[in-house]
């Protein structure tokens, strides 16, 4: 049984809101990790290996698609979880096109119910890789 807290990428240039996801999953036993623009993330995903992603759509320079763009060319499977401001059919289908598992809207997701969301995502992943076994 791994014991080992889940390492959590969080990628969001709204600088109060990523502090407020780190303080928020730090404090449930979460491994966090911070980026405040994609180029950041790109960094971060260059160095460390993380169990999921928590990436904003709509960031400065890279934006979110464009980090899930990325990890598709490197073929990095870490599941990620999509953040936007605003809902979208097109947002959400491109997202899930470049492999997004799963989106919440910020004003929609608080952070009592967030860590429930990243395990169900992260079972979901951890299923299918063990099925590829």
């Amino acid at each position: 049984m791994n014991t080992q807290p889940l390492r959590v990428l969080v990628a969001d240039d709204d600088r109060p809101y990523c502090a407020l996801l780190k303080k928020s999953l730090s404090d449930r036993g979460y491994s966090v990790t911070t980026a405040n623009s994609g180029e950041e993330a790109f960094t971060c995903l260059k160095k460390d290996e993380f169990d999921i992603a928590l990436v904003d759509y709509k960031m400065e320079g890279a934006n979110g698609i464009n980090v899930l763009q990325w990890m598709y060319g490197k073929k990095m499977d870490t599941p990620v979880i999509l953040i936007t401001s605003h809902g979208g059919d097109e947002i959400f289908e491109e997202a899930f096109k470049w492999g997004a598992e799963e989106y919440f809207v910020k004003g929609e997701m608080d952070t009592v119910r967030l860590p429930a969301l990243i395990v169900q995502v992260y079972s979901k992943y951890r299923a299918r890789k063990d099925k590829k076994k």
